[in-house]
């Protein structure tokens, strides 16, 4: 039987890493890898007190190898549906695979050095190491473009998770294509640059501010700009919450209509969408996040608004449909 058929409760943690080893091997060693590499970096934030960029100094690898574990074991469990192209989606994976571990190795190397990874242009070694970074990017946005293609060409069984899964990994191609965004030069930098200065950092998190000034805690999103991580991070974890969205459909209205349980999923997604590009909307006219304007809280109500309108008119047709055929029968 296949692990995705399993009911919740028989599922334990050794069966399910044997079956993801077999679904693809480098994608569960990575979420395996990166989830100790968590394990053994969490207590640097409190033994080292050093500060990069405005934060603790572990907590970017920290943050980072958490995220990646949890996207390795989504990619194989992904993997896991796709009953064609298997061949070409196996080489996604394995491309997916390089690209996170050169990143996760490269932001420790240079904790490690006790400087910043992304965007630094500071010495030789620096660049390098940056520049190693992009191309794996640049890897990972286009093996994620091929699964995007592989599950809309996939025909799966459940409708509902089909456009949750079709939709959140197209959010998060758009998420991942975010980070090529934060790498041009900010107009200063750019200034800088045309001026022959030298530049030690070319890109940047935050917008309209240097990163590493006043943020939220843990998060570290800035405070006094906008901040480009936010909808970056909703994009490449759209594939987890969505996929979840889907399935508390699916299992708490199960008494619904699949076509009615589809077009909740629909109205999630959009909705999910649509809050995705309020944030790079908010973010790209320099506003912090937790200093909306009127103009960003209006179309935030309205997006609730739609939203709202949206489900309860799905949900009142589903029940009309119900007692108009309970009536028709009778």
């Amino acid at each position: 039987m296949s692990l995705f058929n399993f009911p919740l409760q028989t599922l334990n943690l050794e069966q399910t890493l044997k079956q993801f080893w077999r679904i693809n091997a480098p994608m569960t060693f990575v979420g395996v890898f990166t989830f100790g590499l968590l394990l053994l970096m969490l207590p640097g934030l409190l033994i080292d007190e050093r500060v990069i960029t405005g934060a603790p100094a572990w907590l970017k690898p920290c943050k980072f190898a958490f995220s990646t574990s949890v996207y390795s074991f989504t990619f194989v469990w992904l993997l896991g549906l796709l009953k064609q192209h298997r061949r070409v989606a196996g080489l996604a994976a394995n491309a997916t695979a390089f690209a996170l571990v050169v990143q996760i190795i490269v932001i420790i190397v240079q904790v490690v050095r006790g400087t910043t990874s992304h965007f630094n242009f500071s010495t030789p070694e620096d660049e390098a190491l940056w520049k190693f970074m992009e191309i794996a990017l640049v890897l990972l946005w286009t093996a994620t473009l091929v699964t995007v293609i592989l599950l809309v060409l996939e025909r799966l069984d459940n409708p509902v998770l089909a456009i949750a899964l079709r939709f959140s990994l197209s959010l998060t191609f758009i998420g991942m294509g975010l980070g090529f965004f934060m790498t041009l030069p900010t107009p200063e930098q750019s200034s800088a640059l045309a001026a022959g200065q030298s530049v030690l950092h070319i890109g940047a998190h935050s917008v309209g501010v240097p990163d590493g000034g006043p943020s939220i805690p843990i998060l570290y999103l800035s405070t006094q700009g906008g901040d480009i991580r936010l909808p970056h991070l909703l994009g490449i974890h759209a594939v987890q919450a969505l996929p979840l969205i889907s399935w508390l459909i699916t299992s708490t209205l199960s008494h619904l209509r699949q076509h009615t349980q589809a077009a909740l999923m629909w109205i999630a997604s959009f909705a999910y969408a649509m809050l995705m590009s309020l944030f790079i909307w908010q973010a790209l006219r320099a506003q912090p996040i937790t200093s909306p304007d009127e103009l960003t809280l209006a179309a935030l109500a309205l997006l609730v608004a739609v939203t709202l309108v949206a489900t309860v008119t799905t949900l009142v047709v589903d029940r009309y449909e119900l007692l108009k055929t309970q009536n028709f029968n009778d």
